[in-house]
């Protein structure tokens, strides 16, 4: 299948890679189908990239990469939705906004997205507990003496 992509222009992609949201993504509620695409020379990136939509991408990390504490639960009503039973299932990726001064890149730690492997079904999830943000700096300010 032949997409137009954000990033990377046409782009051939496989059908069966493709990941369901049922109920998109925040924001974009009205498309529901994506691909994860591997930026080239560069393993900590992700771009998910809509299917419907060439503008709607969004640029991923893997978060304990950067975040090795991050730590959370899955709610048990979002693993039933996904149809999540097993650990070894579950793919979590973080939406990163990467501004000209790369300093103050973030990551929105409060709502990962979670997929479930096997079926390729997805959703970002909002996490109630925890200390995360939605913009998570990747680079803390240093203190001036």
């Amino acid at each position: 299948m032949i997409i137009q992509t954000k990033y990377f222009g046409k782009m051939v992609i496989n059908k069966n890679k493709i990941i369901n949201f049922p109920d998109g993504l925040p924001a974009f509620r009205n498309q529901n189908k994506f691909v994860i695409i591997d930026l080239p020379d560069n393993h900590s990136f992700y771009c998910l990239q809509s299917v419907q939509e060439a503008e709607t991408a969004f640029l991923m990390i893997r978060p304990w990469d950067f975040f090795p504490d991050y730590d959370f639960v899955i709610p048990d009503q979002d693993l039933e939705e996904l149809g999540i039973t097993s650990h070894k299932q579950v793919l979590i990726y973080n939406i990163v906004t990467i501004p000209e001064d790369f300093r103050k890149m973030t990551a929105n730690l409060m709502a990962p997205i979670v997929i479930n492997s096997e079926n390729l079904k997805g959703r970002q999830v909002i996490l109630q507990k925890g200390n995360y943000q939605i913009r998570h700096p990747f680079y803390r300010e240093k203190e001036v003496v």
